[in-house]
């Protein structure tokens, strides 16, 4: 019957109400071939409960005609047809007449309506010019054809319809309304109709919050949640037509008198639950291939990792799951289902052997089609093309015609099949994925890339990302700014790159999809900056621009690379500069990413020094706030000509700098002084770095503004709860406290009184609201929320407690020492040079060095010596050489700065800022209180007091 009726056609006549055939059909015993049913009733186009034209559908067709005061002929035709007869050409018919309003050709029209109607078309009269000018217009206007026109929702075209200027609204109308009456009849005809939410509501299977579930999931973006929604529903209506019980029809059929066409006019409602479920299932059907096509859509073929295995398992558990519900079912596919579910549990599982596992798969869809599509009409194809095209035909002629028929049924059975194309096309492109990876990449390459999970790769600072919210990738510094974030903290807006992306950098980087796939992820998470700041990366007018910094799990400070500002060029920044209060800013923010992106390259931070020193001298001033803006531009420029020197090509497109910034901050894990760091400390290599990036906080911005670190527990003084102690400078920006490359302020007056007696100010009392601001903080996490004591690095961009930023937290490193060493000297004995900020230690004596050469010849001459460092700064790249020294010097910086933690962490005995030493790097020589002094002479340094001595002198403990 089913090749019969594919090859012959089918005509039911409308006063048949073949309904009642398929509820007596579906009554029977047909559960053992549920799938042959299906293959059979699908042929079947009478799936609608309105018998004839009623709601909706009436009330268009006969408005339209009534527009035309019936006088239209064609349209009058094709309400009467509507009316009189329940036919899904009247599909064909409705698409045709809107065509010819398009083209005015009428021969498409003459083979489906009466002649009479077609030589009443009258190509120049009122019924014709107008709606085909308005179509013609429409479709000019959408800029698609008339069939693409229908595809259109009914709002979008009723609004450009309203915005043609001609002057016909009788006409625009009855354009508006056969768009409408083509929608009607193609839902209430078609199989293939998309609007299901609308079909479902005339059901009565299902409940409004059902229907609106499905709903908002097909508008949203997680297709697999939809489809499993949609087979939720499937199984639901499976189970209502395979019920054993008799189900019962209401019939509410009238005729009419009148005859049409030679048929009897008739109208009413068939309601039959089996029926209206199949039929129903086989819209539902068609939204499962959609659904289906959406989600093998979304896995990338161009490379394979553990997590692509995953998903393909997924969407081949769920095509699993569409071929049971439609009847199929193969034990071969399920077994070798099965073993790829097991094979995933191990991550030693070859490309090799998934490849095996997608290959049997195949051999059992290719058995599948055989026994459900193919096979089963093989007997009845030869006895039916023989019935149908035979008649006449010599034994070869009839033989070539039937592989001509059966190549086109079985090519239209398979595309109407559900499911069933789509898994076969998926496995293939598995297959042919999987062995374009092993003929062209190294099985090292291959192991790197199936350990990548592309979803574990970025996570934002303001969403939680639970599989990924650990210190193991975001590092620590990130995954305590987001905890700041989920409590309240002002922190600013950013996102991670975890540690993911440094474990498969390289491979990542190497292969085109992959890298592209990287750029789409961090572009995303920009966008979503954008949003939130009302910023533009790149947008000259309104400028995001962005800090980039590392975050280890294992906590390194210093040891690796920052850039300040990234996202400026040339032209952003010159537009910048003239808005208000961005002059001198914008150009002091270009010269910090300028030299943070040269010193990435290995320029040395001298380099930038002595230039900065130089513009000092020529402008005459002390300190950098004293430049002026075109000052500070022309030393921008100078920079940029420094990295030019070194012939290091700046990236001008700020997406670029983002991107190579990102690069630069994980390959600095392999830097010297990240190297000594992890040596030293004895931290693994394997952990990596994630990448923090966030929006800058400008503490630059104004004279009022400003960058500072404090630890909420004094060192100097022993006493519970916070007590602020740290330190601060004026209109700078992130890494200049931290890097201890300038002279410091206190934060508070006990610091001020006891080691700054040179300054008139501390934070406490300049800024008492930032202060009282930063006091609330550090109790809040102390007391609520149970930290132990903190270092809390923050800027804020002006007095206003609104404007503080915590930028970085992490426990405060508090060694208690019961034994301190002091100097067994009296007082009035010591040759007293200079006084800095002691950073504790104790007392010690030892010789001078300027740098790591230093210290190796004079460890080989004197073996058992001490060694002080001494340096103008206490920069992050000194670290390994403080690894090697027994004590510290250096004239600019604070307390908190990385070098000095380092050191105060190491137990090295250290003082910092001693204003009054001045260090020539050069020359290896340091003048301190008018007394020169080289490398090997001999000093000593308290780090309790602060002082510094000339001389060595013994040390004692004291208790």
């Amino acid at each position: 019957m089913i090749v019969n009726l594919k090859l012959g056609g089918i005509f039911i006549s409308d006063t048949d109400l073949f309904q009642r055939d398929v509820t007596k059909l579906l009554n029977s015993s047909i559960a053992p071939v549920y799938k042959q049913i299906k293959q059979l009733t699908r042929n079947f186009p009478v799936y609608f409960k309105e018998i004839g034209a009623e709601g909706k559908l009436r009330e268009v067709t006969t408005v339209m005609d009534e527009l035309s005061y019936r006088k239209d002929r064609l349209i009058h035709f094709l309400r009467k047809q509507v009316h009189t007869e329940s036919n899904n050409t009247h599909v064909g018919l409705t698409k045709r007449i809107l065509e010819f309003w398009h083209n005015g050709d009428i021969e498409p029209l003459k083979p489906v309506i009466p002649s009479d109607v077609y030589d009443s078309i009258n190509l120049k009269g009122e019924w014709f010019t107008d709606i085909h000018r308005l179509t013609v217009q429409l479709c000019e206007k959408k800029e698609v054809t008339p069939e693409k026109l229908l595809e259109l929702e009914e709002a979008e075209i009723d609004a450009a319809i309203a915005e043609i200027s001609i002057e016909n609204e009788r006409d625009k109308k009855r354009l508006s309304l056969i768009i409408q009456l083509y929608k009607l009849l193609l839902e209430k005809y078609s199989l293939e109709s998309g609007n299901i939410i609308s079909i479902l509501k005339t059901y009565r299977f299902f409940s409004g919050n059902d229907i609106q579930s499905l709903s908002e999931l097909l508008d949203g973006s997680d297709a697999k949640t939809a489809l499993k929604e949609v087979f939720r529903q499937m199984h639901y209506l499976k189970k209502i037509i395979l019920d054993p019980n008799n189900s019962e029809a209401l019939e509410n059929i009238y005729y009419k008198r009148h005859i049409a066409v030679g048929i009897p006019s008739m109208y009413g409602q068939y309601l039959e639950p089996k029926f209206e479920a199949l039929g129903l299932m086989f819209r539902l059907e068609k939204v499962a291939s959609n659904l289906m096509e959406r989600l093998v859509g979304g896995i990338s073929f161009d490379y394979v990792t553990a997590k692509t295995m995953r998903d393909m398992y997924d969407i081949l558990e769920l095509f699993q799951e569409g071929l049971e519900l439609d009847g199929i079912e193969n034990q071969g596919f399920n077994s070798n289902f099965h073993m790829l579910k097991y094979s995933l549990t191990s991550p030693s599982f070859s490309l090799y052997q998934y490849i095996n596992i997608f290959e049997f798969m195949t051999q059992n869809i290719k058995e599948i089609i055989n026994e459900y599509f193919l096979r089963v009409y093989d007997q009845s194809l030869k006895i039916v093309v023989k019935q149908l095209k035979g008649s006449g035909m010599e034994e070869d002629e009839l033989r070539e015609q039937y592989l001509k028929v059966s190549e086109n049924f079985y090519r239209e059975v398979l595309s109407s099949a559900f499911l069933i194309q789509q898994l076969d096309n998926f496995l293939s492109n598995i297959i042919n994925s999987l062995r374009n990876l092993v003929e062209n990449h190294t099985s090292e390459y291959i192991s790197n890339m199936m350990t990548y999970n592309p979803d574990m790769i970025v996570s934002s600072l303001y969403k939680p990302t639970v599989e990924i919210d650990n210190q193991v990738f975001l590092g620590s510094k990130a995954h305590y700014l987001k905890k700041l974030y989920s409590y309240g903290f002002p922190i600013p807006e950013g996102f991670v790159l975890t540690t993911e992306l440094f474990r498969h950098k390289d491979t990542i980087l190497t292969h085109p999809s992959m890298n592209m796939e990287l750029d789409s992820i961090i572009a995303a998470q920009i966008h979503d900056m954008e949003k939130i700041t009302g910023l533009g990366f790149g947008n000259p007018d309104k400028p995001l621009m962005l800090s980039v910094r590392s975050g280890t799990a294992i906590s390194m400070p210093g040891a690796m690379s920052t850039f300040l500002n990234v996202g400026l060029n040339d032209e952003i920044v010159e537009a910048l500069s003239h808005q208000p209060n961005f002059g001198w800013t914008s150009w002091d923010c270009y010269r910090r990413f300028i030299q943070s992106w040269g010193m990435s390259c290995g320029i040395k931070r001298d380099v930038f020094d002595s230039v900065i020193i130089h513009y000092k001298r020529k402008y005459n001033v002390e300190q950098k706030v004293q430049f002026n803006s075109e000052q500070m531009k022309e030393i921008a420029f100078a920079y940029k000509k420094v990295l030019q020197g070194y012939n290091i090509h700046i990236e001008k497109e700020p997406y670029k700098q983002l991107k190579q910034a990102i690069i630069s901050v994980i390959e600095s894990w392999s830097s010297l002084r990240a190297i000594s760091y992890r040596e030293h400390l004895q931290i693994a290599d394997e952990w990596g770095t994630a990448v923090i990036v966030q929006k800058m906080v400008l503490g630059n911005i104004a004279l009022n503004s400003g960058t500072g670190v404090v630890f909420t527990h004094d060192p100097k003084q022993n006493k519970p709860g916070v007590n602020l102690y740290g330190d601060f400078t004026l209109c700078s920006q992130g890494e200049d406290i931290v890097a201890g490359l300038v002279h410091t302020l206190p934060a508070t007056e006990s610091q001020r009184n006891s080691a700054y007696n040179d300054c008139e100010m501390s934070l406490e009392t300049s800024h008492p609201e930032i202060y009282k601001r930063l006091i609330e903080l550090s109790a809040k996490l102390i007391d609520e929320y149970g930290f132990n004591h903190q270092e809390l690095e923050f800027t804020f961009e002006s007095e206003n407690p609104e404007d503080l930023y915590i930028l970085q937290t992490r426990d405060q490193n508090i060694n208690k020492q019961d034994n301190l060493t002091v100097l067994d000297v009296p007082s009035d004995k010591l040759k007293h040079a200079s006084r800095g900020i002691g950073i504790g230690g104790g007392a010690m004596s030892g010789l001078l060095v300027f740098d790591r050469e230093d210290i190796i010849s004079l460890g080989e001459k004197y073996p058992d010596a001490k060694f002080i460092l001494v340096r103008p700064d206490t920069v992050p790249d000194d670290i390994p050489m403080i690894f090697q020294c027994d004590g510290l010097v250096t004239g600019k910086g604070g307390a908190t700065s990385h070098a000095a933690v380092t050191a105060a962490k190491l137990g090295k005995v250290c003082i910092v800022n001693c204003k009054t030493i001045k260090v020539n790097e050069a020359k290896k020589e340091c003048t301190i209180d008018g007394e020169k002094l080289k490398p090997g002479d001999v000093i000593s340094i308290d780090g309790n007091l602060g002082n510094i001595y000339i001389g060595e002198y013994p040390t004692k403990l004291y208790e």
